[in-house]
């Protein structure tokens, strides 16, 4: 099969959408299949992914969203032919490729406050027509794909499910040099909280950091690290720290580069993803698969992914979050306990059948 992929949020900062398909690229490496693979990209970052392989071609687009939708991937569709075209969320016009689109939540649908108003709307619209016209739609849980079935009234046959993992650098380290390194690096004091990925208004952390006050105020001196990048609206965040007189200990490192980010989870006493909605919540996983002790939330897609190997709690509920972070650092045996809870939890999800699952979607639209 001769394949086109739009990998041009790698390279961006953009957090899940990312490292989708960064985890793609390397497992179609892996894969021994001739497949011939176009990949679009838009900021080089794409190259290190795919060097050294013949069956790669790296075709540089337009970073602007409007020319590469709208002129430049139809222009280069239309000239290089490829059987099957794989994109994420919106669908370029004019294009007569077959087609698999990567939806990997509905969040603009449900939260579009956590969203500016324009790119809310615009995304309301494109995703819903791309569901309508894609030839076939990949999801990363089954929470997101009877979401948009449900949603977008998409049949079940149009939609298949393709769980992420977390990368081979995500595994149990050695704390002490975790945060020698962390640190030197960042200025960071120990023991710590931790939570990372996007700062926006669904992923909860005004909650988090309400939950954390009373900790504070009940007597711990542990840190919080909220990493990750500043996204819509962070700012009231930042705001409520500072109201809270947190400001000296809540530490916010911001983008964490791949190198760094599982020392990040090597260094944590315990893991925090309080989200209200996810399609699947790789941090999570990523935090399991470090040896962390984990808490996340009920509600979307995260109790399909952590299952027995983190604790759940209300992510409405502040003084439940606080009570259940208590538990964990004062309880040596339940900390030991979710350890292992996790990371057999997180070995259930394979880099390996990720890519294998997208690479039975193509055959099948080619089918």
């Amino acid at each position: 099969m001769k394949i086109a992929i739009d990998a041009h949020s790698i390279g961006t900062q953009a957090g899940g959408n990312e490292t989708y398909f960064r985890q793609l690229l390397h497992g179609l490496r892996l894969d021994q299949s001739d497949n011939q693979y176009i990949v679009f990209h838009g900021h080089g970052a794409v190259l290190d992914e795919i060097e050294g392989d013949s069956r790669f071609t790296a075709v540089r687009i337009p970073k602007n969203p409007v020319l590469r939708l709208a002129i430049s991937l139809p222009l280069i569709l239309r000239k290089m032919k490829p059987e099957v075209f794989h994109c994420q969320y919106v669908l370029p016009p004019f294009i007569n490729t077959r087609t698999i689109v990567s939806i990997h939540d509905l969040a603009h649908e449900h939260f579009p406050e956590s969203f500016h108003p324009l790119e809310a709307v615009r995304m309301r619209m494109q995703v819903r027509a791309t569901a309508k016209r894609a030839g076939h739609i990949t999801t990363i849980s089954k929470f997101s794909a009877a979401d948009i079935e449900r949603t977008y009234g998409i049949s079940p046959e149009k939609i298949s499910v393709a769980h992420l993992s977390a990368a081979e650098r995500f595994h149990p380290r050695n704390k002490q040099s975790c945060q020698d390194h962390l640190s030197r690096t960042y200025g960071i004091d120990f023991p710590f909280i931790l939570y990372v990925g996007r700062i926006q208004e669904r992923k909860n952390l005004l909650r988090l950091v309400e939950a954390y006050d009373r900790l504070r105020k009940q007597g711990t001196t542990v840190k919080l690290v909220i990493a990750g990048k500043k996204d819509w609206q962070a700012e009231k965040l930042l705001a409520r720290v500072n109201d809270l007189g947190l400001t000296g200990a809540v530490f916010f490192p911001g983008y964490i580069p791949d190198d760094d980010l599982p020392l990040f989870y090597g260094a944590a006493e315990v893991f925090v993803f309080p989200s209200i909605f996810e399609g699947f919540g790789l941090p999570v996983v990523e935090s399991m698969a470090s040896g962390v002790p984990t808490i996340t939330s009920y509600g979307s897609s995260l109790e399909e992914v952590a299952g027995d190997g983190a604790l759940l709690v209300d992510p409405y509920d502040v003084p439940a979050m606080a009570e259940t972070i208590q538990r964990l650092l004062e309880n040596a045996e339940l900390r030991e306990r979710m350890i292992g809870q996790g990371l057999r939890r997180s070995a259930e999800f394979n880099p390996k059948q990720f890519s294998l699952n997208l690479l039975d979607s193509y055959r099948a639209l080619m089918r």
